[in-house]
């Protein structure tokens, strides 16, 4: 019976470690899911920056699409340094990831088909 005691004791005491172990765990602040595809860092942001004036010069994207993805990650470039430090809301961690997933989807769109300005259909003005 002692050892049945001393048993139920040794339990009881695991099971409360185990309670106190994990009560400071669940105070932790929450931290963003890796659920987006690129990396939301100023330094990636520039890099599109980067990536879509090249796709223009190589004739791969026309200046209308790059001013376009230029205004929407300038929109959006506050934001990166709020989620790198941690500071950024869900709601404005959601948006800059929308919009770096889908600047980078067009410029890796734009990668393999040219760019072709209208006169090279043979419309001129």
């Amino acid at each position: 019976m002692k050892t049945l005691n001393t048993l139920a004791l040794i339990g009881a005491s695991a099971l409360s470690l185990t309670a106190a172990a994990a009560a400071p765990a669940m105070a932790q602040p929450w931290n963003y899911p890796p659920a987006y595809d690129a990396p939301l860092t100023t330094s990636y942001v520039d890099s599109l920056h980067w990536r879509i004036d090249d796709a223009v010069r190589d004739g791969r994207m026309s200046p209308m699409e790059a001013r376009r993805l230029h205004v929407e990650l300038r929109r959006v470039q506050p934001l990166t340094w709020r989620v790198e430090t941690g500071r950024a809301s869900n709601m404005e961690f959601a948006r800059l990831s929308r919009t770096v997933n889908r600047v980078e989807a067009a410029v890796n769109r734009y990668a393999a088909v040219p760019y072709a300005p209208p006169y090279a259909w043979g419309y001129r003005r």
